[in-house]
């Protein structure tokens, strides 16, 4: 009997530990689309995707170039934003608990629109300026800028900026030039550039880096395709046919299945990331450019910028499930995990 107790106490205590530390329950999230007009920021619920939530953004100030690839540091996303007047450009830090700013960080001109990724091992957020082809480091943990280049882009853009640990373990960041024509592979802590790689007769437009950083799917405006290279070597693994004017690319959370979006059509399209073969096609409403994924994996949403809304698609098949009117023209979107 005596030894029966310490046993019995240690069961019960082992059950309570493994019940506390158990999962939450499948992964949660909301969807945060952006727009340019009221309301400038709604929240869907992520599995009744239904608005829940609106509020509106300082003015003057229109949205950058924002979706599902940009930093959230866990309490607020950052986002990239300007003024319409001036062109004054900056970063603004969006607590998504209250839909309010915490922090606005100016990072200089820019005339048109900017591009943030996801942070360094340095502890930087990475900001691509468009049209001024300027690429600006802040720190994460100061909000502080810390460095601005000008970068070559052999009369195209910045369009969009992504960083990757490749095979060899070493940290890149990559940006594409589009009508530049190339791919700007940047050292993350010194923003030097490393290696140019050209595209021939093709405008590189966007690039995402795959979950495990080895590899880059790269959308070609004009030759209509998603090219994927080794993130290390540059070298050519598959060019896999998209439809007309892909703009951007995201992945399933396990990093199985790609998915493209449109800019002039209404196409998503989900490919095989290890035999690239198209698994489905969907026309899912007007420009479908900017995706996010949820983070269980079972739907992909696109923006409808042209419709007032945000497409929901079954990941595994495409399959239409609903469209969340918002009545405004979204520009941006983003999906937060809940748990």
């Amino acid at each position: 009997m005596q030894r029966t107790a310490p046993l019995a106490l240690f069961a019960i205590l082992l059950t309570a530990t493994l019940a506390f530390a158990a999962p939450s329950g499948p992964p949660r999230a909301q969807v945060i689309a952006f727009s340019n007009s009221v309301p400038h920021i709604s929240v869907i619920d992520g599995q009744t995707h239904q608005v829940i939530k609106t509020a509106n953004i300082p003015q003057p100030l229109v949205w950058g170039w924002n979706d599902d690839n940009n930093y959230y540091d866990g309490t607020n996303l950052w986002l990239s934003a300007r003024n319409p007047n001036t062109n004054a450009a900056e970063v603004v830090l969006l607590n998504l608990e209250t839909l309010q700013f915490e922090r606005r960080i100016p990072v200089g001109q820019e005339p048109s629109t900017l591009f943030i990724g996801r942070p360094s091992r340095t502890g930087r957020v990475l900001v691509a300026k468009f049209g001024a082809a300027e690429l600006v480091a802040i720190d994460a943990r100061t909000h502080s800028v810390v460095q601005t280049v000008k970068l070559p882009v052999d009369g195209g853009v910045l369009c969009d900026v992504d960083v990757a640990v490749g095979f060899d373990r070493r940290e890149r960041a990559y940006l594409p030039t589009m009508a530049g024509n190339t791919l700007l592979v940047i050292d993350t802590a010194t923003l030097r550039v490393l290696e140019t790689l050209r595209f021939e007769g093709t405008r590189p437009w966007m690039v995402t880096a795959t979950p495990d950083g080895r590899r880059l799917w790269i959308q070609e405006q004009t030759g209509n395709a998603n090219v994927i290279l080794n993130s290390t070597s540059l070298q050519l693994v598959e060019r896999v046919p998209a439809a007309p004017a892909p703009d951007t690319g995201t992945f399933s959370p396990d990093g199985k299945l790609h998915f493209t979006g449109h800019f002039t059509n209404g196409f998503v399209i989900a490919n095989d990331t290890d035999t690239f073969r198209e698994v489905w096609r969907t026309q899912a409403g007007a420009n479908t450019r900017t995706l996010g994924v949820h983070p269980a994996g079972t739907f992909v949403y696109a923006i409808m910028s042209n419709e007032g809304g945000v497409a929901v698609l079954e990941a595994a098949t495409g399959r239409l499930v609903t469209r969340v009117a918002l009545g405004t023209n979204p520009a941006g979107l983003f999906v937060r995990r809940l748990n």
